[in-house]
């Protein structure tokens, strides 16, 4: 059936307009500030976390994307997994590489590792660790550091999650990860943790409802933010939550705790994202 000269404009209107839309929300950067308040710091801490960067390029060596960085004047850059990817027989390392070492250029960086580095290494055959120590990148799993930022004592803390389901924390409290946290958290100094999925903190609320944790900020990703974000409703699926999770993007409380939890740079896969634009988050810790 041949189109009116009406429906072909219209329905080519329509198409750039969907276009427009994707390459906006796959390609243009927001940055999401939030506070915390906390008597654990003197003077303001200025603290950004990317996550979920895989395939995706914003500029030449991501250029745009570390001038993002640079402008919100980060003391401490942190990474929570999934930088690293591999996918269809081909990797994203060199562009990687060359992105962490502008980041560490810019502020003391630290990385976590996200279920893609630990796929990209058994695919590989090779250390993307070493790849991002080698950058001028920490890479913390289970382990953390004592530090100073401006004067101010500072706990950073990574590790993989425990389990990406929620019958798989049954044996929660023997767990290294359960170990690991209870031992970051036992500190005067301000904590702040990277861990890729936020499972681990949304599952534990719902098995072990008096757990209380008193960890600074945990700073997570996984999510995509929902993949396609919908007015009213939110992201409409995210990794193991499924459709129209709960935990999308934002800022969650866990008793004493409080997650950031980034909707990523990437979308999922081969889907792109849709009303949901890549993620820089910035928190302005002051007392």
């Amino acid at each position: 059936m041949k189109l009116s000269p009406k429906l072909a404009i219209f329905s080519s209107s329509a198409a750039a307009a969907a276009a427009a839309c994707v390459l906006v929300s796959e390609k243009s950067i927001m940055t999401s500030e939030y506070n915390l308040k906390t008597d654990k710091v003197s003077s303001p801490l200025r603290v950004v976390a990317l996550s979920d960067l895989h395939f995706s390029s914003f500029g030449r060596d991501n250029k745009r994307l570390i001038e993002a960085v640079e402008k919100a004047e980060p003391d401490i850059i942190l990474l929570s997994g999934d930088f690293f990817d591999f996918r269809s027989g081909r990797s994203n390392g060199d562009i990687v590489v060359k992105t962490l070492k502008a980041l560490s250029s810019v502020a003391r960086t630290y990385m976590s590792p996200g279920n893609h580095e630990l796929r990209y290494n058994i695919k590989t055959g090779k250390n993307c660790f070493e790849y991002a120590e080698n950058a001028g990148v920490t890479v913390l799993n289970g382990e953390y550091r004592d530090i100073e930022i401006k004067g101010q004592k500072v706990r950073i803390g990574g590790v993989y999650d425990h389990a990406a389901h929620i019958e798989d924390f049954a044996d929660w409290h023997e767990s290294k990860v359960y170990s690991f946290l209870r031992e970051f958290e036992n500190t005067p100094s301000l904590t702040l943790l990277m861990l890729h999925r936020p499972n681990t903190f949304i599952y534990t609320r719902d098995l072990y409802k008096d757990e209380v944790w008193d960890i600074g900020a945990v700073f997570s990703g996984h999510g995509h933010g929902g993949i396609w974000r919908v007015p009213f409703l939110g992201g409409v699926y995210a990794p193991e939550q499924g459709f129209f999770p709960e935990y999308d993007r934002g800022e969650y409380s866990f008793g004493k705790t409080k997650m950031y939890l980034s909707s990523g740079l990437e979308g999922y896969y081969f889907v792109p994202r849709l009303f949901n634009r890549p993620e820089i988050i910035k928190l302005i810790i002051d007392k």
